[in-house]
């Protein structure tokens, strides 16, 4: 009897997991709340110009495995991301690389400031909490000017209230501009998105698009055939109220602008992605998408993001850690009371802030094992 497998979502790790379970035989259903694939991850179209509604996102991998199976499907169009930080130092604007590089440091007039502190940096960096990390990393000035405004507006909360886990993946010192942000050995971004090619991976698998499924809705007769679910959803919503679990997320709002161009090529912004640490500039930052599609169109759309809007974009880590406890605690209720194995993938249900090619790798994970069983 052919196996029956139920996945809840659609996005990166949804459409990983059901790709490699049909591939083996595994007959697949996928069900999406959205009445379109694709998640976080999803590009979107205004006036002609590709844009990305959930902030940049650079597809980039060094696993063989993960680069194997969005080659397969279409990734292409490599692409170096390398985005700036505007400041003004001395009443005068500054473009900065990001991340941070010595080489453009030592230009600076406040260099014997920054260098006296980076000297009395201690061998490892102090992970007691976020700001503890990058102080130890950077030294107090850069962190002003680089790190705690940004942090304070994206967070809505002081930085030492966050974990320190999240630094490695988001701050770094470099000697120079040899790298982009990722050092990844594959890094793409394909002309209209990512898009397609989560499309082309779903092709032949009945997707459900506009179904939202819950924990309650397990138990109804179009479920009763499944013999396994793989669950991508936020587990609190998923689960319900009566699961006594509260996820706090942080949002963000994009705002999209279209502005004519006189050239094809022409864009609005001198780089794809411009941190604004400001505290007097309300958005975090902007993402100009032409730059990374390579779009030829007569225009541009310019978004600007605001955080804390009610969305679930970034889990919040504290040092604590009281809110993967609370998801670990969800993931046990639904199992308990799921009428079928459940497996859990992804950003949403693992409550984790994932790259694009890590939720993938989740989803083919979650499909061995299923198939190891």
């Amino acid at each position: 009897m052919t196996r029956r497998v139920a996945v809840i979502g659609a996005g990166w790790a949804g459409a990983a997991a059901a790709r490699e379970l049909s591939d083996h035989g595994v007959h697949v259903e996928v069900f999406e709340a959205a009445p379109v694939v694709g998640g976080h991850s999803r590009a979107e179209v205004l006036d002609g110009v590709v844009y990305e509604p959930n902030g940049p996102h650079i597809f980039h991998t060094d696993n063989e495995r993960v680069h194997r199976l969005v080659r397969r499907f279409g990734m292409a169009r490599p692409f170096d991301f390398r985005p700036r930080t505007r400041l003004v130092l001395d009443d005068e604007e500054r473009l900065l690389s990001w991340p941070l590089r010595l080489d453009e440091l030592r230009e600076l007039r406040q260099w014997p400031i920054i260098a006296r502190e980076l000297d009395a940096r201690p061998r490892q960096p102090d992970p007691a909490n976020f700001e503890t990390w990058c102080i130890s990393l950077f030294g107090e000035t850069l962190y002003r000017w680089f790190i705690h405004g940004y942090t304070v507006k994206q967070w809505g909360c002081d930085p030492a209230r966050l974990s320190s886990r999240i630094a490695p993946k988001r701050v770094e010192l470099r000697e120079n501009g040899e790298h982009g942000l990722f050092r990844d050995r594959w890094q793409y971004f394909p002309p209209e998105g990512v898009n397609g090619v989560i499309e082309a991976m779903l092709a032949g698998i009945p997707v459900h698009t506009g179904t939202a499924v819950r924990l309650a809705d397990l138990d109804s007769p179009g479920f009763a055939t499944f013999d396994h679910l793989v669950i991508t959803a936020p587990l609190d919503d998923f689960a319900g109220p009566e699961a006594g679990g509260s996820l706090a997320w942080r949002g963000v709002r994009v705002v999209a602008r279209y502005f004519p161009t006189g050239t094809p090529d022409g864009t609005q912004t001198p780089a794809y992605a411009i941190n604004e640490p400001r505290a007097e500039i309300p958005y975090t930052r902007t993402v100009e998408t032409k730059h990374a599609s390579g779009q030829r169109v007569l225009g541009t759309v310019v978004c600007e993001e605001y955080p804390g809007a009610d969305a679930r974009h970034y889990p919040v880590h504290t040092p604590e850690g009281v809110h993967e406890q609370t998801n670990e605690r969800l993931k046990a209720f639904i199992r308990d009371a799921a009428p079928r194995p459940v497996s859990f993938c992804g950003r949403l249900a693992n409550y984790r802030y994932l790259n694009q090619d890590e939720a993938i790798l989740d989803g083919l994970r979650a499909a061995d094992d299923i198939l190891a069983d």
